[in-house]
């Protein structure tokens, strides 16, 4: 076997190594990156319902509000607005996301189911006639497409109205 075979086979067996270990430590990246949004996403939805859950009167304005928004006065309007802006950027980013690959499918089909409820809520729709131009168009063509689910996620007040019919 001459030199220069074997440092060609060597050569090629070092390009087949090097090509292996680069095709693992991406897949260990894109796993660290898939981690790291849903982290933060996670966080993001954990600092949005904990504003709710410290302050007893913006969760229930928050609930008034989904259920009808053109019933709010004026300082309700501003405070809920802002609210579901915030609400609605973490949606935005989690759709991205969902575009971009980086999540699982079953984490994305149960926040969609959320997302889809709460837009078709009422107040929500009252909302976002105002607010549609302030995101992307194809997050605006994502929400307007989906049809309304058959059952919404229920406000705090309906679910006690049912547990008093069933009484």
């Amino acid at each position: 076997m001459s030199i220069n075979l074997i440092i060609n086979i060597l050569t090629s067996l070092g390009v087949i190594i090097s090509v292996v270990f680069l095709a693992v430590q991406i897949k260990k990246n894109t796993q660290a990156v898939r981690s790291n949004f849903y982290d933060s996403f996670a966080n993001s939805n954990r600092e949005f319902l904990h504003q709710l859950i410290v302050d007893r009167d913006l969760g229930k304005l928050f609930e008034k509000g989904i259920q009808s928004w053109n019933m709010l006065d004026e300082d309700n309007k501003r405070t809920s607005n802002f609210l579901y802006i915030q609400m609605f950027r973490i949606w935005e980013n989690l759709f991205y996301q969902n575009k971009m690959k980086v999540l699982e499918p079953w984490l994305w089909q149960s926040n969609r189911n959320t997302i889809i409820s709460y837009f078709h809520h009422p107040g929500i729709q009252e909302w976002w006639v105002n607010r549609r131009q302030s995101f992307s168009k194809e997050f605006v063509d994502f929400l307007e497409n989906s049809k309304k689910p058959e059952t919404s996620i229920k406000v705090i007040e309906e679910i006690i109205k049912d547990l008093e019919k069933e009484k």
